[in-house]
């Protein structure tokens, strides 16, 4: 078998999306006789993928220019693809009129079902692919269960070709040790006890609950410090301003992109992990602290509450009082905290890239017997 799998989306600093396509790479030629080609953009990093068994074909677009990739992919990339038994489009779309069959992996539908927490360009785009892509594949990978009814009935695939791959943890993701936690203490200036949000900073997070709801903890008198950590991305000029709006700003301390190699000391260092979005696919950060002993609340949207089962709160993602007081209960019952943490871990170590990767390799050899 002979795979190649669109990687352009790679570029840059990883998070959601990219951060999965990049497991997925890393590991799925683990233990596997087959081939399996990484197509990537002509300013790709090789250094990401060292030690992968997989090969790397670069194509002449760069993986920093989304018009361009889109162009590339909808007119040229097709010509690529000869020689290959199967292409796997990692990221949502795919071209017309392959000369393979085609796998597609659709993390979710927040460009269709909620336009208004998308890019407008991103929505636009999406309509206008996405339910191709699906009808045209022979199998669509989704994270989750919810998910996978979402696919079937907005975009009417059937649901027997709709396969559920669960994403993964990171093996470096586990609980820090103290050195560990006071080097990246250190590295940020965390002197206080803290609560932390990870992802990107835009509608869909609903940081302005998360907001409010810790100036009402602050109100109480904790002394904690609420850190968020993540890139900038739209329309997100108004959850900079709110801390001084609620007079919090000297207890909100905004990270920007945190590297790799200090999110277990970071998620590790936490007292609580907050996490109330308001739509996801899988919802990996939960999962990451989890993974590194923090307890963790959500939001009780339908995919939070399947990727993070019983081991994590769940509250209303537009309440902010709900989250202030499911905080409360967390930071002042050490028992609880202790049964959210065992919960947790439990919970993170069903997850892993490699199951993954193994998953995924199923469905292609499924594929190409449909």
């Amino acid at each position: 078998m002979r795979v190649a799998i669109n990687a352009l989306l790679l570029s840059g600093r990883f998070s959601g999306v990219e951060k999965a396509i990049h497991a997925l790479l890393r590991h799925i030629g683990e233990g596997s006789g087959d081939e399996f080609v990484a197509l990537v953009g002509s300013d790709f990093d090789e250094r990401l993928l060292n030690g992968a068994r997989v090969g790397i074909e670069r194509l002449p677009v760069s993986n920093r220019s989304r018009l361009l990739r889109i162009v590339y992919e909808e007119r040229f990339l097709r010509r690529r693809l000869k020689g290959f038994d199967l292409f796997h489009a990692a990221g949502y779309v795919a071209p017309k009129r392959l000369p393979c069959p085609l796998v597609l992996s659709i993390y979710d539908l927040v460009a269709l079902t909620h336009p208004e927490l998308a890019k407008r360009s991103n929505a636009w785009h999406y309509r206008w692919r996405l339910p191709r892509s699906a009808r045209a594949a022979a199998r669509v990978i989704v994270p989750l269960d919810c998910v996978a009814r979402q696919v079937a009935e907005r975009l009417g695939v059937e649901r027997e070709r709709v396969r559920v791959v669960p994403l993964g943890v990171d093996a470096h993701l586990k609980p820090p040790s103290l050195d560990d936690r006071a080097r990246v203490r250190a590295r940020h200036h965390l002197a206080r006890p803290y609560i932390l949000f990870v992802g990107n900073i835009e509608p869909k997070k609903n940081l302005p609950t998360l907001l409010r709801a810790f100036a009402a903890l602050k109100r109480d008198g904790q002394p904690h410090e609420l850190v968020i950590a993540g890139k900038r991305g739209w329309k997100c000029r108004d959850v900079f301003a709110l801390p001084a709006e609620l007079g919090i700003e000297d207890s909100v301390r905004f990270l920007g992109y945190v590297e790799e190699e200090d999110l277990a000391g970071l998620y590790g260092g936490a007292e609580l992990f907050a996490f109330p979005s308001l739509v996801e696919g899988f919802g990996l950060p939960p999962i990451e602290a989890m993974a590194c002993g923090t307890p963790v609340v959500t939001s009780d949207t339908e995919v939070l509450v399947e990727s993070t089962g019983d081991a994590a709160e769940h509250v209303p993602a537009l309440d902010p009082e709900a989250l202030a007081d499911a905080m409360r209960r967390i930071l002042g019952d050490a028992a609880l905290r202790e049964r959210l943490r065992a919960a947790g871990l439990a919970r993170a170590a069903q997850f892993t890239w490699p199951r993954a990767a193994e998953a995924t390799r199923a469905v292609y050899r499924d594929a190409l017997t449909a």
